[in-house]
């Protein structure tokens, strides 16, 4: 159990349902587990933590096989073990991706064994894990037969903390949990923090902001002094990254570093940056040996260059190929790997096509170490957005899908939003890139260098995530980057069960969580296809939450004739950029679907939609109901008082009264905005405004 100071999340291991307790305990109080490596020790303490709450009692870790009981776990390598060498054959598990497991029930010296086993440590920590899973949740282990190999090859989670003031971009959980002036002492929390991501499949972590931009650069805010992250590459700086490193590697997560395309001169001693210097190149060379002494297991960088005041290639009229390549070159002779954002733009009539006309053309142009780490959708983690086109377009480039688990546009740690059904919505997207049938998720699986990164969640409050219900994203997350198969309610049902019980308690989250995502598009957009509509005023830093449409005309086009984004070849032209036939689709707006209407056509106040509502009344209901839906979330939660403990029911229901109250505000400004501008009133005779 993690220290009473703060939430043990899904991790609970609370004593098994009766029907369980004896079959478990038979089979699991003895377990045999193999000491080799790091990861190891982290085995056996999970084992203790795991068996001893599940079994209510402590279990018996042996370093020999156990004699005269009835049944035991085997955990180790393939050969390590006898009762696994004997009863497994060592060219399936080495078949396996080195995050893969098995887990087998089998018969050894008259004992019942279950056999967990993997070709490299980390995947005995993640198959322990999901052993300890199974049994949280009730499931039968007497027979079982799991090969599980993770879909994704890296599956990691990017912070956004800004080390020097533990501030967290986008965080809404208090401060960073990672307390840079004290490192390298290490605090008791990093570890569980490690397992939870380590519970969950997750193999590496990126510690710090992409934004590490210099305040005073032009076009930077200069409310933005703390993003001064480049300073963790300073040589003064490694051992505290070091240290962390220490802390994941015993659960199998790498660690990366964000690092400022312009290192070699707020870090050196250089005068430039420019990729094609030989000057340059030697710099990244030398700090990434610097780097790999300390830390020879290290992930790699992350970059974000030419992106709100970041510097970049374009400063030195070179493309983004050649800046992140001498980066790369730097990382290849320690296995590292670079993580390139494609989030780039700068003054244009329409972002949406930026990121498509920059990499586009660069496909099979990048090093093999340098993975380009493309958002979901083309704007900036809305609600719901279509998926970006670069998916599909660089067949010869490493990708990783970027996705938000923290709920920026969301509400922001105070609105209730499970957001894992709209990651499968951009995981399942078909993009026709080899055919029809060729989803995101397939283009990422299976390929060494591609994966999903998620901007992270956690800070340092008590539970976490500044939402006890928001723990289920990041949760979500780590078992959708594992299995992209898995669905949405299951991945729901799942956490639900861990983290509260299960009965009608946990039967009712579950439905708040299935709901949350579509009342949380209607109120804050209206639910066709609108983009930013939110405050982004001086404080917009942190902002992002209040309504204010009036202050992003570029991106919801209202005029007095109609409303929404022209993007077909008439306009911006990004519909054009999918294959067919999702161009032709989202070119008509008789065929685009309607979630996505406004984003690509600027349509009469009055188009009829399919079922003859026209688009402003389409407005008006989605935000209605939206509300109304987030009123019957609250109202379910209240019936929960006294099935849940206090701590937990009173910290949510206090957070759906805000809810309830933000979501209002979020309607009636956005149905005052589309009455002001389009002159016709709700049909059903409800006021514009409050």
């Amino acid at each position: 159990m993690f220290d009473s100071e703060y939430d043990d999340c899904w991790l609970r291991y609370d004593r098994a349902e009766s029907d369980r307790l004896d079959t478990y305990r038979r089979l699991c109080t003895h377990a045999y587990v193999s000491d080799a490596g790091p990861e190891l020790v982290a085995v056996r303490e999970e084992l203790r933590r795991g068996l001893g709450g599940l079994l209510d009692r402590e279990p018996h870790l042996w370093h020999h096989p156990p004699r005269s009981v009835e049944g035991f776990l085997a955990i180790g390598g393939p050969e390590e073990l006898r009762p696994i060498s004997e009863t497994v054959d060592p060219e399936e598990v080495r078949a396996l991706d080195d995050d893969g497991f098995l887990i087998r029930s089998v018969e050894w010296e008259g004992s019942q064994c279950t056999v967990l086993t993997a070709p490299a440590d980390a995947g005995l920590v993640y198959g322990t894990f999901h052993l300890l899973r199974l049994m949280s949740l009730g499931e039968p282990i007497d027979d079982l037969d799991i090969v599980s190999e993770p879909a994704n090859a890296e599956r990691i989670v990017d912070h956004w903390d800004n080390p020097f003031r533990r501030k967290v971009e986008r965080g809404y959980a208090g401060p960073s949990i990672f307390d840079w002036e004290r490192l390298p002492d290490l605090d008791e929390r990093y570890a569980d923090y490690a397992r939870l991501l380590a519970s969950v499949g997750i193999n590496g972590i990126s510690v710090n902001n992409v934004n590490t931009r210099i305040p005073s650069r032009e076009g930077a805010n200069d409310a933005t002094s703390e993003w001064e992250g480049w300073q963790l590459i300073e040589s003064r700086n490694l051992e505290k990254i070091a240290a962390l490193a220490g802390v994941f590697r015993r659960y199998g997560i790498e660690l990366y570093l964000s690092v400022n395309f312009a290192s070699p001169v707020l870090a050196g001693d250089l005068d430039t940056a420019d990729p094609v210097e030989p000057e340059v190149a030697a710099w990244w060379e030398r700090k990434a040996t610097e780097v790999y002494d300390l830390i020879p297991d290290f992930g790699g960088f992350v970059v974000k260059a030419d992106s709100e005041g970041q510097l970049g290639p374009y400063d030195y009229d070179r493309d983004h190929a050649e800046g992140a390549n001498v980066i790369a070159e730097a990382l290849a002779p320690h296995g590292g790997r670079l993580w390139w954002r494609a989030f780039v733009y700068s003054e244009h009539d329409d972002r949406a096509v930026q990121a498509y006309e920059t990499f586009e053309p660069l496909d099979g142009e990048f090093a093999d170490n340098v993975t380009v780490q493309i958002k979901n959708g083309p704007i900036d983690f809305q609600p719901r957005e279509p998926v970006s086109t670069l998916f599909g377009a660089m067949p010869d480039t490493d990708l990783g899908c970027e996705l938000q688990i923290t709920g920026e546009y969301t509400g922001q740690g105070v609105h209730a939003c499970y957001l894992v059904p709209q990651w499968k919505e951009v995981l399942d997207f078909d993009t026709h890139a080899d055919g029809p049938d060729t989803p995101v998720k397939e283009l990422l699986a299976d390929r060494e260098g591609q994966g999903i990164t998620g901007v992270g969640i956690v800070g340092d409050d008590p539970n976490w995530f500044g939402h006890y219900l928001l723990g289920s994203n990041l949760y979500g997350f780590g078992r959708l980057a594992w299995d992209p198969d898995l669905g949405s309610e299951e991945i729901a049902d799942e956490w639900t069960r861990q983290t509260f019980g299960a009965g009608d308690a946990g039967e009712t989250i579950l439905e708040i969580l299935m709901e949350s995502w579509q009342a949380s598009i209607d109120y804050h957009t209206g639910g066709i296809g609108l983009m930013h509509m939110m405050y982004n005023g001086e404080a917009a830093l942190e902002n992002h939450y209040d309504p204010a449409p009036e202050e992003w005309p570029e991106y919801h086009g209202a005029t007095e004739e109609g409303i929404g984004y022209d993007r077909t070849a008439a306009g911006s032209g990004y519909a054009g950029q999918y294959r067919e036939p999702i161009a032709d689709r989202y070119e008509d707006p008789e065929t685009c679907p309607e979630e996505l209407l406004l984003f690509f056509h600027h349509l009469p106040w009055d188009h009829e939609l399919e079922d003859g509502t026209t688009v402003v009344q389409r407005l008006y209901d989605n935000c209605f109901s939206g509300v109304e839906a987030v009123e019957e979330l609250r109202d379910r939660w209240q019936g929960l008082e006294g099935e849940i403990d206090e701590r937990r029911y009173r910290h949510v229901a206090e957070r759906f009264d805000e809810h309830v109250l933000q979501a209002k505000r979020w309607r009636d400004t956005l149905c005052a905005f589309f009455y002001e501008h389009s002159g016709i009133e709700d049909e059903h005779g409800r006021p514009p405004a409050v």
